[in-house]
């Protein structure tokens, strides 16, 4: 592989390389990259040296496409090829700069992650069609990816322990035998959502796969079909936020499942989460750090009823219990 000279050529081997690496890119991925070079980073970079790019170059392409009109969430999108990329050629030699400096790492804007009540998404349940309800209701409350659910088969839940296995997705038409993050996960069903599945299971369409949720013809259901024909006008009737998305359920049940006192490092691993700082956006969406509080409260007034009750059957005093009786909590 000769050395590549400019940024389309950098990108050309970049790409080349990671899709035989040790971890390939999934088809998905693959996609989204191909679009992201074509729509924006190619017109904007390709016949440029890759030893002239610098910051101020990346810094003119943030400012080009933003004035362009393009979401804050799709640039970064399109950041994150272009950072790997460059860093790529830099541990390879090809670049001499370590291009890490010149990229912001801020997370995307709160508001662009929509989170709905537990009110608004029983009402926006309530609006689906009802061969579609149990679909968009096991979504909310699972927080599975749109590309999983529609994997799932009858043989990958264990209704014995309440578990969904996860371990396949669907791109488009083509069934890929791993998720996102490439890491297969069991899922926790709530216990409401089992009898969901269990009322379903005998009106849900044979399909060759064996598939949960598949359309009424037994093929895969379509995600853009799905969203334009069913899930927005689900969403308008309900009164939902302007432009809640299906993969806001999946914010959703992360924020939902934190509210409930359940732990960052659960919500992480239910929703198939690799980072801590993943799973942290979602802790402003909720009242959970004041929850968290008055639990502590709560546990330490236990401790002094406790303490309280214990004394009166020993006959001790009844003074206030010192600081250190509550170094348990």
């Amino acid at each position: 592989m000769s050395p590549p000279t400019t940024f389309a050529d950098a990108w050309a081997a970049w790409l080349a390389y990671r899709c035989c690496s040790a971890r390939p890119l999934r088809a998905s991925t693959l996609a989204d990259y191909e679009s992201i070079y074509r729509r924006h980073l190619g017109p904007a970079l390709a016949g440029v040296s890759l030893v002239a790019i610098d910051g101020t170059a990346i810094a003119s392409v943030v400012v080009a496409l933003s004035r362009s009109g393009i979401q804050p969430k799709r640039l970064s999108n399109v950041l994150v090829p272009l950072r790997a990329c460059l860093r790529w050629h830099h541990r390879m030699g090809s670049l001499s700069r370590d291009p890490s400096p010149w990229f912001d790492s801020s997370v995307p804007a709160a508001d662009e992650r929509r989170i709905l009540s537990l009110a608004d998404l029983e009402r926006l349940i309530a609006e689906i069609p009802p061969q579609y309800r149990a679909f968009v209701a096991t979504a909310a409350y699972t927080g599975m990816r749109l590309g999983e659910i529609r994997a799932l088969t009858w043989s990958d839940i264990d209704f014995g322990t309440r578990l969904a296995r996860v371990n396949k997705t669907y791109y488009r038409t083509r069934m890929q035998r791993s998720t996102k993050t490439g890491h297969d996960r069991e899922v926790p069903l709530p216990a409401h959502i089992v009898d969901v599945l269990l009322a379903w299971r005998p009106r849900c369409p044979p399909s060759a796969d064996d598939l949960v949720f598949p359309q009424p013809s037994g093929r895969p259901i379509d995600p853009d079909d799905f969203r334009r024909r069913v899930f927005k006008p689900a969403c308008a009737r309900a009164g939902v936020p302007p432009g809640t998305r299906f993969h806001d359920l999946r914010h959703t049940c992360a924020s939902l499942y934190l509210a409930s006192g359940a732990t960052v490092r659960e919500v992480m691993d239910i929703h198939g989460w690799r980072q801590m700082q993943t799973a942290m956006r979602y802790l402003h969406t909720t009242d959970s750090l004041t929850t968290a509080a008055d639990r502590l409260s709560a546990a330490r007034a236990r401790v002094e009823l406790s303490g309280a009750a214990s004394r009166q059957v020993t006959g001790n005093s009844t003074e206030t219990p010192h600081a250190d009786d509550l170094r348990c909590l």
